[in-house]
């Protein structure tokens, strides 16, 4: 004799209400953390700021426009030709420490006024760093 249970109730629960209620919880715990900023009382020392860096370390920049012309320090305003540029450059060279050199030279510029550049460094044991636009 088989009997047969009438039990129908189902026990699984509905997630959609699980998911809701931890998504409102986890609502009201971030706005609660965010709300509320704790800190510890800290006595902090004072200290003088950084001494600034010295135009020393930093490299004398060159120019070079498509004309051949040279310029100082992205200064666009003054162009000198190679006959002027030498005692300039001298100049501007003995202030540095490292005696780097950053040369930029526009993409059409002839070659030769970047060499030209380039020989000068390397004659007064400069040390010349091309720089370019990555594509």
């Amino acid at each position: 004799m088989d009997i047969k249970r009438n039990n129908n109730i189902k026990i699984e629960g509905g997630m959609s209400s699980m998911t809701d209620l931890v998504f409102l919880m986890l609502i009201f715990f971030i706005i609660m953390s965010t709300m509320s900023r704790q800190t510890l009382p800290v006595d902090l020392p004072s200290a003088k700021p950084p001494v600034k860096p010295s135009n020393a370390n930093s490299p004398v920049e060159i120019g070079i426009t498509v004309d051949g012309q040279y310029f100082f320090d992205a200064d666009r305003t003054k162009f000198y030709s190679y006959e002027q540029l030498e005692p300039i450059l001298n100049a501007k060279m003995e202030e540095q420490k490292e005696k780097n050199l950053k040369i930029s030279g526009d993409r059409n510029t002839n070659y030769e006024s970047v060499l030209q550049v380039i020989a000068l460094a390397k004659s007064k044991e400069w040390k010349p760093v091309l720089t370019y636009k990555q594509d």
